[in-house]
Order: structure tokens, then sequence, then C-alpha cells
């Protein structure tokens, strides 16, 4: 089976298409796979270092606003399915399976139109455009939460499997990945996660708290910032902006994620679904926050399954601040029974079965 796998942009997208293509590698004999990314985006770095094929196209956002860069960008997105176009020509696919982004709309379309089978997976509660659009032309649409096919005007069409997880979130033990970090048994550890890109608002929440901790040298802090705000950060705490003890590492980017939600006794994070699917895979006790800047609001959706099964706390960023953040640290730290009970309650969703239920529906559209 020869095989196009596409998505990208953001870490929600392509970690699905990784753990996708993963469990074909098992499941598929004989298989040929090939990733197609934009040019320019994160995926290339990630999905390369995984050992798959790598093709990159031109993409580029349309802007909801009409302008000379929204003219720009029309071209931009021709030019990239000219460009899937080829690549399907040249590859000559048995199907296409597409996980969200920009590249995953021009490639998926193009497939769907010459005739290739054609499937995509929306990760949220609230499908995003791209993927509204390309239900109309693919053969399945798969989803990670029940409450999305709503959402869908072909339910002929559209199956909840849950989200594709890669089993590295499921067999890593907590353990080994406390040792690997260095952590001592007793350490309470906290790990700040703002998605892939990182989050301006949840970074200032929580560096404005470091401060309330500096005497705490049984609590370890691990904030990821994001790469992009990276540089703002330590320069914001050089400027005396943040008072940060050394009991907080700050990285900008975490490029073995699996170990850090293993390893951590409370994850304060955004609610992207990949993110919040792979912290109940390592069933990690969490405080969410979601994004309001995000469309329909799919965020907040998506949290209400932590606060639902009672796997995590959630908070609204509007009612979020260092004080608030520094109580429920405390609370959480005083009371570690609180912590055991949302890392128990993570057994409540058995995700362990999702990818056989998408390598059944591959199986069923590549027959």
């Amino acid at each position: 089976m020869r095989v196009l796998i596409t998505g990208g942009g953001t870490g929600g997208h392509i970690y699905p298409a990784i753990a996708i293509a993963e469990k074909m590698k098992k499941e598929f004999r004989p298989l040929e796979i090939m990733y197609i990314g934009s040019k320019t985006g994160m995926e290339k770095e990630i999905v390369t270092k995984k050992g798959f094929n790598y093709v990159g196209i031109d993409v580029a956002p349309l802007n909801k606003k009409f302008s000379v860069k929204t003219i720009k960008s029309i071209g931009t997105l021709f030019k990239g399915m000219w460009q899937a176009s080829s690549i399907i020509k040249r590859f000559k696919p048995d199907l296409i399976i597409g996980t969200g982004g920009y590249v995953a709309g021009a490639l998926v379309f193009v497939g769907a139109i010459k005739g290739v089978p054609t499937i995509i997976h929306e990760q949220n509660a609230y499908p995003g455009l791209t993927n509204r659009l390309l239900s109309r032309f693919v053969d399945v649409v798969m989803v990670s939460f029940e409450e999305c096919k709503q959402h869908f005007h072909h339910p002929d069409k559209t199956i909840y499997t849950g989200m594709p997880i890669q089993d590295v979130f499921f067999t890593t033990p907590r353990d080994q990945a406390r040792m690997k970090l260095g952590l001592p048994k007793d350490m309470m550890m906290v790990l700040t996660v703002g998605g892939s890109n990182g989050a301006m608002k949840l970074n200032h929440i929580m560096l404005s708290s470091y401060a309330q901790f500096k005497n705490y040298a049984d609590i370890k802090f691990i904030h990821q910032t994001g790469s992009r705000y990276y540089p703002y950060v330590l320069e914001d705490i050089e400027k005396g902006v943040y008072d940060v003890g050394e009991n907080v590492t700050l990285l900008p980017y975490l490029k073995d994620m699996a170990v850090y939600l293993s390893a951590a006794d409370l994850v304060i994070s955004r609610a992207g679904a990949s993110t919040i699917n792979e912290i109940i895979a390592s069933k990690a006790p969490s405080v969410i926050i979601p994004s309001p800047n995000v469309a329909n609001n799919h965020q907040l959706l998506n949290a209400q399954l932590m606060d639902k099964y009672g796997m995590g706390v959630v908070m609204r960023e509007e009612d979020m601040n260092e004080s608030l953040m520094g109580h429920t640290i405390i609370d959480f730290y005083k009371d570690r029974t609180k912590l055991e009970i949302m890392r128990t309650n993570c057994n409540k969703i058995d995700l362990s079965k999702t990818m056989d239920a998408i390598a059944a529906v591959i199986r069923k559209v590549s027959d």
C-alpha cells in the first residue's frame, strides 16, 4: 500500500498524523508512506526525525479580510494544489490521510477530486474550517469526540474513533521518566505547557506566580514557553519583570513530551485536543486553562472532558491571576491525595483502543 499522510501548522495536527503513520507501519504490509507538509512549517523537523520521507509544498492562510495579502495567499494556495497534484501523479497513492492544517486541505482536496480514497481526522470537539469543507469530498471523516459528529453534515461517513496518540504516551514508566529528568522521589514537579507554539497569557500568569515559590526547594517547575516567546521571556527576566527562582527551568519546546508528562505531578496546560489526550494517556493530574482566542471556543469544549470525569481542574483564562494560580498549586502541594484522585480518574477513559479503531477504518477504506 502506498499512502500519503499530511497535517501541519501545529503539533495538534502533526502528532496525530505521526501516530497514524506509526500504527500503519505495524499493521500494514507492504507499506510505503510519504508525509506531505509545508515547506516552512515546524512539521518538517519533527517528521524527518521520526524517519518518514517528507516532501514540502507551498501553503498560506487565507485572511478573512480581503487585502493584497489575500490575493497573494490565493496564489500560494493554487501553487500548493498544483504541487499536490504533481506529487499524487508521481507517487500514485492508494490512500490519502489528512489530520488538519492548510497543507492537508490542499492535498486531500486534490486527491479526492482525482478519485483517490481519502480520510480526514478531526481532533477537536468542534471541527475546523478546513475539515468542514473537506468533509464534502472525502470518503471518511474520523473524529476524536462523539459530540463532534453533529457538526458534520454527512453522518453516513463520520466515524468516532478517538484521538490518535503515539504509543510512547502509554508506555513511558513514571519512575523512569522522573529518573531521566533527575527528579528526586519526593519532589513535586509542576509542568507548564502552552501548546506547541506556546501561549503568551499562560506564560505571563505562570512567570508572575513563580516568585511565591522561590523558597520551596521540594517543588520543581518546568515551563515550556514556546520557541517564539522564549527570547522575550529571558529578556523580561533579565530586566526584572519576573522574579524567577532556581527551581524554575525554562524551555522553548519539549522534544520528549511523553517523558515530561509521565514525570509530572501536576500539568498546567492549554486545552488543545492532542495535549489533553496525551495528558490522559500519561495519567497526569492537570489544571486546564482553555484559550479563548480560538475558533468556536473549541478548547473549552475539549477541556470539558477533563472536568466531566474528574481528571483535571478547568479554569477560565479571564479568572486567572498569579495569586489564584499560586493558591491552586499550594493547595495541591499540601494535599497530594487530590492529585492521586485525578491520576486514578484518568483510567475512566480507555484510549488504548483508539489506534485499533483507526486502523480498522483505514483497512475498510483501502480494501
